[in-house]
């Protein structure tokens, strides 16, 4: 209705009203959603996909996604080249969500500088392949005490009734919780007045012959 209402023709005043609307209907759909993902999570009624993963497809959809809030910021969204993975199967969909969670929270939090979205090979088994996705930020930075909290739902680094930014702190815990689905896990490492990196794993299929598998790329050695 708002976007009808725009094409017929409206006063600078009656446009800025209607954003207005437009905005607050996006972030009460947004808390919904959120609300409604949480809940099939807890009642185990999220059923996960085993479909082909592309990794560097994943970011650069949530870039594509992010591009102009981040242009509006004049922040530097920035695609690390993701090295060569096996074929991989598992549940884009989800991946793409809790990538998107930490990259939105990323721009919000983020003045100046850049957002960096990058994924990682930490291990390369028949049996599996884990991923570490990661995205660093040159934000605001968190205390530990604050970075103690983030994983907890309803919970946000700043619980005050003056916060700048809006939200339900439920992202993070969503993110934590499809990790935690597809075998990994969730954290955060941040400096106060530095910036963040929050990352998260999760455990893929190979869908790859043992000839495939030798010739995969050595994992990193960092810990998941």
């Amino acid at each position: 209705m708002v976007y009808l209402l725009k094409r017929h023709g409206v006063t600078p005043e009656q446009a800025d009203r209607l954003n207005k609307i437009d905005s607050a209907g996006k972030h009460l759909m947004s808390i919904i959603n959120d609300i409604l993902s949480l809940s099939k999570i807890e009642s185990e009624q999220l059923t996960l996909e085993s479909i082909t993963v592309s990794p560097s497809a994943i970011l650069s959809e949530v870039a594509s996604v992010l591009a102009d809030d981040a242009a509006a910021k004049s922040l530097a969204l920035v695609i690390e080249p993701c090295s060569a993975f096996p074929p991989l199967k598992g549940d884009p969909t989800r991946i793409r969500q809790a990538v998107l969670n930490y990259a939105a929270n990323a721009i919000k939090f983020t003045k100046t500088g850049e957002v960096r979205l990058r994924c990682r090979l930490l291990e390369n088994r028949p049996a599996g392949a884990l991923l570490r996705f990661e995205v660093s930020d040159t934000g605001i930075g968190l205390s530990q005490e604050a970075q103690g909290r983030l994983f907890a739902a309803f919970e946000q680094a700043d619980n005050s009734t003056t916060r700048v930014h809006g939200g339900t702190g439920l992202g993070l815990v969503i993110t934590r919780r499809l990790a935690q689905l597809m075998g990994g896990d969730a954290g955060c490492e941040s400096v106060e007045g530095v910036g963040s990196t929050f990352w998260f794993t999760v455990r893929l299929a190979v869908s790859a012959s043992p000839a495939t598998l030798a010739m995969a790329e050595t994992p990193d050695s960092g810990s998941s």
